[in-house]
């Protein structure tokens, strides 16, 4: 590789050393694309925020611990959510959390997904992030809903497994009924109400382009197109095209529409923190911030010079990922970010953090820097770009929206990333089976960090009763991702971590051979309820999920992921006596007074 391409990738931000990791060289195709696409990122400027400034957070958790529970909203099941958990479903459930002592309630990304194309489900690859995923309305808390409006409508019911197109099908058939009443003067709506949609339309350019989106995305798709705007004729590629503008004015009521949609999402979001609060929870909503969008979705059409087009967002090669991961999520241009003073960025977050107490961010690392995959290279012949000054817009919105910032720095982590997390007060997480000292034994609660979350797994981990089991072992050879040999030494290794978790709770690890019972499980969510970080989250499918996995990394359709429902509905599980005695072990342990 030539001095002069060198010089201009570490002007672009490239780095072409990956210290601590797998030693590859950076592949000289790779660095040309990269170098092509970035250009030379301007400096940021004496204007950055001081790095010595740290993040909020709220005076309570300076003063103790605090706990909450963490749920996949799609998964909640009840008879009137149209086959798809909904905010009156989490509604329902927030005061048995509350009155155990529940500060906060962890939710999947909430982003606006694709409506027009349902069954693309992973929250994790949105539209635009700046809005809101319209399945999450409860449609009867709806102003001007009546009963007789789902008539002639097919509502698919709550079963192992959502039918994403019949829910979305039922939901926006029904929303737009109600729509319709609102635009004819339905007594039944409040003046006000329909004033306060009005003005929620027109207020933000963003929410209008992703309506407009969405219209479109509608009409492509019935002329047999896809969803994503890169499949449209190249007339409608055009965000500001004549043949876009012509479409507005011919369908003015298809984008008020979806216009409408945002608000009442935007609205019943603020009713269900409002709930929260109210009910006792001092965080309220904990809300996730997905690492980047679809390529071909709202945010790329409306402002195609915000992304870096030819590039997309993964992981290098790793013990669990020999070939790298493509997550095909377009990457923010760190030149535009910087020419436009980071707005775009804090739009993004001021939208998560608008109506919650904490938010996460999904992979944290790329605050620092991100694996960027040209087109048509290989996930593992990527390279990391370094990102510029995002942790400071971070740690100023989260005094803007007095919220709790939580990264999540799992997986491949640079050396003195968390320490750097801990300087700013921008709190990292830890993972009971993840975290092992030096010689490999795990490490006890005990002695985590302070600043941090806690919890016993992940939407990306097996449900506990599922992990005690080894099901995603079985399932990933089953699937060809690995073989009979390793699945062996996977499952025997399983066995070693349970006894581990045992010995650790204080029982013997003899157990480790039997059922998860629900002793055991009450016993390991104490364990992690012991926890020195400020906060624990008890994740409900590790209580009442059974074995149902959220999401199996690395695939796709070969697994619904995104699409596993509760064994229970939401009125079970409030009745839960397994849940109660989880709630109340962690309760006792963290120091929270129960109703």
């Amino acid at each position: 590789m030539n001095a002069a391409l060198v010089a201009a990738a570490r002007s672009a931000g490239v780095i072409l050393e990956r210290p601590g990791e797998v030693a590859r060289p950076v592949p000289e195709p790779t660095v040309r694309a990269l170098v092509d696409a970035l250009g030379r990122v301007p400096p940021v400027g004496e204007e950055a925020e001081d790095e010595a400034v740290a993040a909020y957070v709220p005076p309570f958790l300076d003063e103790g611990r605090a706990f909450g529970i963490a749920l996949q909203l799609y998964q909640l099941r009840s008879e009137d959510n149209f086959g798809v958990g909904d905010l009156a479903d989490l509604r329902a459930l927030i005061p048995t959390f509350a009155e155990a002592g529940a500060d906060f309630v962890g939710l999947n990304p909430l982003h606006a997904l694709f409506t027009a194309a349902p069954d693309r489900a992973s929250p994790f690859s949105p539209s635009d992030r700046r809005a809101l995923n319209p399945l999450m309305i409860a449609v009867a808390d709806v102003p001007g809903y009546r009963r007789e409006m789902r008539d002639g409508v097919t509502v698919p019911g709550a079963h192992e497994e959502v039918d994403y197109p019949a829910a979305a099908r039922a939901k926006l058939t029904v929303l737009r009924r109600i729509h319709d009443a609102w635009r004819a003067g339905d007594a039944s709506v409040p003046e006000a109400e329909r004033l306060a949609a009005d003005r929620h339309a027109s207020s933000s350019p963003a929410l209008e382009g992703v309506a407009l989106f969405e219209a479109v995305s509608h009409a492509m798709v019935g002329e047999g197109h896809g969803a994503g705007w890169s499949s449209w004729p190249a007339e409608y590629q055009d965000h500001d095209g004549a043949a876009v503008v012509a479409f507005r004015d011919a369908h003015r009521d298809d984008v008020a529409f979806h216009a409408w949609l945002q608000y009442v999402a935007a609205t019943q979001l603020e009713a269900t923190q409002e709930a929260a609060l109210a009910a006792g929870m001092r965080l309220g909503l904990y809300l996730d911030l997905a690492v980047g969008e679809a390529p071909d979705g709202a945010s790329t059409w409306a402002d195609p010079s915000l992304a870096m087009p030819g590039l997309r967002i993964g992981a290098p090669p790793d013990l669990f990922s020999l070939d790298g991961q493509d997550w095909g999520l377009a990457p923010l241009s760190p030149t535009a970010l910087v020419e436009r003073d980071f707005a775009p960025y804090r739009a993004v977050m001021s939208a998560v953090m608008a109506q919650a107490g904490a938010m996460r961010i999904d992979h944290a690392m790329g605050l620092e820097r991100l694996w960027l995959i040209p087109d048509g290279v290989a996930p593992k012949d990527g390279a990391y770009v370094r990102q510029p000054r995002l942790t400071d817009q971070v740690v100023a919105a989260t005094h803007r929206h007095r919220a709790v910032a939580i990264g999540e720095d799992l997986g491949v982590v640079p050396p003195g990333f968390r320490e750097r997390m801990t300087a700013r007060r921008l709190f990292s997480m830890r993972l009971l089976s993840f975290e092992r000292g030096a010689h490999g034994a795990l490490v006890a609660p005990a002695r985590y960090p302070r600043d941090a979350l806690a919890c016993l797994s992940t939407h990306d981990i097996a449900p506990l009763e599922a992990w005690w089991r080894g099901d995603e072992i079985d399932l990933r050879l089953e699937l060809g991702r690995i073989d009979a040999d390793v699945a062996h030494a996977e499952h025997s290794a399983r066995s070693r971590e349970r006894a581990e978790m045992l010995g650790l709770a204080g029982l013997p690890p003899s157990r480790a051979r039997g059922m998860l019972d629900d002793d055991l499980v009450v016993a390991l969510h104490r364990l992690g309820a012991r926890s020195a970080s400020r906060l624990f989250a008890v994740r409900l499918e590790d209580v009442v999920g059974g074995r149902r996995l959220v999401n199996l990394p690395g695939t796709d359709r070969e697994h619904p992921n995104w699409r596993r429902t509760l064994p229970m509905t939401v009125e079970e599980v409030a009745r839960s006596e397994r849940l109660h005695r989880v709630l109340s072990a962690v309760a006792a342990v963290r120091g929270r007074r129960t109703s």
